[in-house]
């Protein structure tokens, strides 16, 4: 994959040995990073994503589906997949990110080594990986923060069939293209972008409007079948979602216009660590390094290859944004920048500035002790300071209501309903497999049919202050109310107690008021 201490530059036997050692030691650096990043995401979040994206992730896909409501199914796939593995804690779940965000790096220097010698790859890859893009945003794992993982591979197939012209990239580009929107439909832009990158450069325009393209999209096809069935049997529903998003987000033009300008400045934010790693390296040309990574964002003749693939995205978000007169959010770039180091490393190449790849281990291990030693100032900050996220009993609630199930029916719990996040927290929380019913609207998880709950038995779970969750809970369970109190203990700090209140209806009982009938 890449050196990192030895030169790229010998040859024969040596060249291979030099790669093959260099290869070991970038993954012994990506190994340390990913358990760095998880020890620091433990310590600074005592609880999953306040959205609760992450429980969301998790309870739709332990129901297999071929689509979701919201979005298409890879991202609660492959949460479902590491969970019938690893614990279902929150470091497990941060670990997930933290690996989703390194197999992201992993694309970038796949990526580099079709432009540049292995060594200067690994500084590619590196310098990507300790930007907020592939750490503190990447800790949140979603249907956003997947396509980390997605875009620098599937960028990688695109520049391996443009370069190569084969049979088998057009293939494997098709294939990953499919897969890229299997993560989300806002693959789209990266499509764009590429097709953009492609017909902008002659040689790839060539090879772009050659016939054998026809394999990339069959191969396509052949990845998103199953998700296109399962959109046409069930109404399009996310297409529906995301006409209803855009429409909560929809702004003057002026605005958007307004927001683009915003968007590219907080772009550029997330880019300077990553920025930073290659001047270090560079010692001596630091200044010339800097000018020449700056005017890299609107030179293309710096190198017109590696400048489309890098901007091509860009300028797609930012053209769907003006035609959709949408708010252009600055998290929306955060898988977008796969090729910026790769152009920069390019760029100083070409300049005659050479990186001193001596110095990655110190430089690593500087930033791996200051990540750890501001997560656990941050964490026991957020703690001292009762931050709402950390306040929230997410796990003791679900063993507080695991607990009151296990007393009053003595069978496994198998449903469980009630306000989302609290609902979801018992479900994932759990020693089996646990599904969520949304008794608000069961149709968005049409996996647990009523008669399902009616037959098997399920636990509400609302918030004693949410009257509506505790009215229908009550109504539909033919229950009588418990209440619960829980308080999260964290960094040797007892949070405020939270209050819930419970509904456990057994497996078999009848209980109240169908769902269809209020």
């Amino acid at each position: 994959m890449a050196e990192i201490l030895l030169p790229s530059y010998s040859s024969g036997n040596r060249v291979r040995a030099d790669s093959d050692t260099g290869t070991v030691r970038l993954a012994v650096l990506l190994v340390i990073h990913a358990v760095v990043w998880t020890i620091a995401s433990s310590l600074y979040r005592s609880n999953l994503d306040w959205a609760g994206d992450m429980l969301e992730n998790y309870s739709w896909g332990i129901a297999w589906q071929a689509g979701y409501y919201k979005h298409p199914p890879l991202f609660a796939w492959i949460a479902a997949g590491w969970f019938s593995v690893f614990p279902h804690t929150d470091a497990a779940y941060f670990a997930l990110s933290v690996v989703n965000a390194v197999l992201g790096v992993c694309g970038v220097v796949a990526l580099a080594r079709r432009f540049l010698p292995a060594r200067e790859a690994a500084v590619a890859g590196l310098a990507m990986a300790v930007s907020p893009v592939y750490t503190t945003l990447a800790i949140k794992f979603n249907a956003n923060t997947v396509l980390l993982s997605l875009w620098p591979w599937t960028a990688y197939f695109f520049v391996r069939y443009v370069q190569t012209g084969t049979r088998k990239a057009a293939l494997a580009m098709g294939a990953a293209a499919g897969i890229a929107m299997l993560g989300k439909y806002f693959s789209v832009t990266l499509l764009a972008g590429l097709a953009l990158a492609g017909l902008a450069r002659p040689a790839w325009r060539a090879r772009l409007m050659h016939p054998q393209v026809l394999l990339a999209v069959m191969a396509g096809t052949v990845v998103l079948w199953p998700h296109l069935r399962w959109l046409v049997e069930n109404g399009m529903p996310t297409f529906g979602y995301a006409r209803e998003r855009m429409g909560e987000i929809a702004r003057p033009l002026p605005a958007v216009a307004g927001d683009m300008v915003l968007y590219g400045l907080v772009q550029v934010a997330y880019l300077l660590p990553g920025m930073l790693f290659v001047l270090v390296l560079a010692r001596h040309s630091r200044d010339r390094a800097a000018k020449l990574m700056l005017h890299g964002y609107v030179r293309r003749s710096l190198n017109r290859d590696l400048w489309w693939l890098s901007m091509g995205t860009f300028l797609a978000i930012c053209a769907l944004a003006t035609a959709t007169r949408t708010h252009l959010s600055s998290l929306w770039g955060n898988t977008q920048w796969f090729a910026i180091t790769v152009f920069w490393l390019a760029v100083l190449g070409n300049a005659g500035i050479r990186m001193d790849t001596r110095r990655i281990p110190a430089v690593m291990a500087v930033y791996w002790a200051v990540v750890l030693a501001l997560s656990a100032a941050g964490g026991y900050l957020k703690t001292v300071h009762h931050d709402k996220l950390a306040m929230e009993p997410r796990l003791e609630l679900a063993r507080a209501a695991h607990e009151v199930w296990d007393r009053r029916t003595g069978q496994p719990l198998r449903i469980v309903a009630g306000d989302d996040k609290e609902a979801r927290a018992v479900a994932f929380y759990a020693r089996g497999r646990i599904h969520y019913w949304d008794i608000f609207d069961a149709s968005t998880t049409p996996w647990v049919k009523e008669t399902d709950v009616r037959r098997e038995g399920a636990l509400f779970v609302c918030r004693d202050n949410d009257r509506h969750c505790r009215d229908t809970a009550a109504a539909f369970s033919g229950a009588a109310p418990l209440a619960v109190s829980v308080a999260k203990t964290s960094w040797g700090i007892r949070m405020p107690e939270r209050h819930y209140i419970l509904f456990v209806m057994p497996p078999g009982k009848e209980g109240g008021a169908d769902v269809a009938a209020r």
